[in-house]
């Protein structure tokens, strides 16, 4: 992908792309029912989704365990390059409701918030998070999966000075709401807690 031209703005799954997506999931349970699909299958079962429709004309580059820092996937669409990263999520069922994912291990910076807010505020590919919830009922279990699609720009807004130490993670709140902490306990593992109106979230994919 070489010259490429970056996004404009955000990348959506086309309709028949999140229904192709549903279609994976629903195989996924017929043989896993513990639980959620992981992340790291949520990436194929993505990617397999984007391929799925080809009159969309979008292509999509994805190297299985790859380990990119800046991209999980890839996708070209009308000359646009869009850098996403997947991540899974879960969406709090409380009042105000929040998107709450987990991110980057940053132990290699050894505690220098300064260096930590930098490679932050560097990222450039935006977010496509699949919040998932279990529901045990009665007739049996259920899974609810969505998409929610998040803007890069707010989880950039951090300051390097407003780190504060609550309790043992290190914590701060930007101007969009969103929460931001880092737990030295897990390899200085960033977490976001993101407020549900900055998530452009699909309808959920119900499975029984």
């Amino acid at each position: 992908m070489a010259g490429r031209k970056f996004r404009g703005c955000m990348y959506r799954l086309t309709p028949r792309m999140i229904q192709r997506l549903g279609k994976y999931l629903e195989d996924y349970h017929r043989l896993f029912n513990g639980g959620r699909c992981s992340g790291w299958e949520l990436e194929e079962l993505i990617v397999r989704a984007i391929r799925s429709d080809t009159q969309a004309n979008h292509h999509v580059i994805w190297k299985e365990a790859g380990h990119d820092s800046e991209a999980d996937i890839r996708v070209r669409t009308n000359g646009i390059i869009h850098d996403i990263q997947i991540k899974s999520g879960t969406i709090s069922k409380r009042a105000p409701q929040q998107l709450s994912i987990s991110g980057y291990r940053l132990g290699s910076y050894k505690g220098d918030f300064i260096a930590i807010t930098k490679y932050l505020r560097y990222k450039t590919a935006d977010f496509l998070s699949i919040p998932y919830e279990q529901i045990d009922g009665e007739h049996g279990r259920t899974h609810k999966y969505s998409v929610a699609y998040l803007d890069i720009e707010h989880l950039r807004d951090i300051d390097p000075n407003g780190w504060n130490k609550i309790g043992s993670s290190y914590k701060q709140t930007n101007r969009y709401g969103i929460l931001f902490s880092i737990i030295p306990s897990m390899s200085w593992q960033i977490w976001w807690k993101i407020p549900i109106a900055l998530a452009n979230i699909t309808k959920p994919i119900v499975i029984h």
